[in-house]
């Protein structure tokens, strides 16, 4: 607890000042880039990601274990949180950006924090919900990320160390071919997805692509997606300890 008494002037708060403010300026214009992106592939035609949120929570929602002690990871609204709330979870909401939720709940925890920072040390849980997020970890620019080029593999190894025994992850992230888009996204393929999965025992995959509408496909159509800023398929998982 801060004493209470004088306050003098200091470098460091105006430091952290500026850097919070630094991080939400490219943070807004990670955003801007990223709807002008999908406006024009709009404009031209092509396909966009309208749609890909329904796929992605539709999966982890369907898989949401009966009860336990549950994290969502870059939990954003938090409507996954309130999700597993309603079904007995006890739930720790964690993402980078301050949270600001329209709802409160008895079993859902705000937190904020940079995973990379590992803010869950000594924790355990029975299950992760990591939608649509690690694909971001270290890309500066967006969600107040700071620059780590593999940021997103370290997170998935923190994460894996967070699992209780029996725990498992649902995860869903961009795949197609390797990609990296800063600083909106990462896109998994056959050379960055193995190392992004390492360490776990992959129990259920899919895959998703989109013409006119996002439907089901197998790995090696999916993976040979040409992905962009503004585009890519979707990869379903869940995973258990190795």
């Amino acid at each position: 607890m801060r004493a209470k008494g004088r306050r003098y002037p200091s470098a460091v708060p105006a430091a952290r000042r500026l850097r919070k403010r630094g991080a939400w300026a490219f943070s807004v214009a990670g955003n801007l880039a990223h709807g002008a992106s999908q406006r024009l592939a709009a404009d031209e035609g092509r396909p966009t990601l309208a749609g890909d949120r329904l796929v992605e929570w539709s999966f982890c929602l369907a898989r949401l274990a009966g009860s336990g002690r549950t994290l969502d990871f870059g939990a954003d609204t938090g409507f996954l949180s309130l999700a597993a709330a309603q079904r007995g979870h006890e739930v720790v909401a964690l993402d980078r950006a301050q949270i600001r939720p329209d709802y409160h709940h008895e079993r859902v925890e705000f937190r904020q924090a940079d995973i990379l920072d590992r803010p869950l040390e000594g924790e355990r849980f029975d299950q992760i919900l990591n939608c649509s997020s690690v694909e971001h970890v270290g890309l500066a620019g967006r969600y107040e990320s700071t620059n780590a080029p593999d940021g997103d593999l370290e997170a998935m190894a923190i994460m894996r160390e967070t699992l209780a025994p029996g725990g498992r992850m649902v995860l869903t992230i961009p795949v197609g071919r390797d990609l990296v888009c800063p600083p909106l996204h990462r896109i998994y393929g056959r050379e960055r997805l193995p190392r992004l999965l390492d360490g776990y025992k992959l129990q259920e995959q899919q895959y998703w692509r989109k013409n006119d509408a996002w439907e089901p496909t197998d790995r090696e159509t999916a993976l040979a997606t040409e992905g962009s800023e503004s585009f890519y398929s979707l990869g379903l998982f869940v995973l258990g300890q190795a």
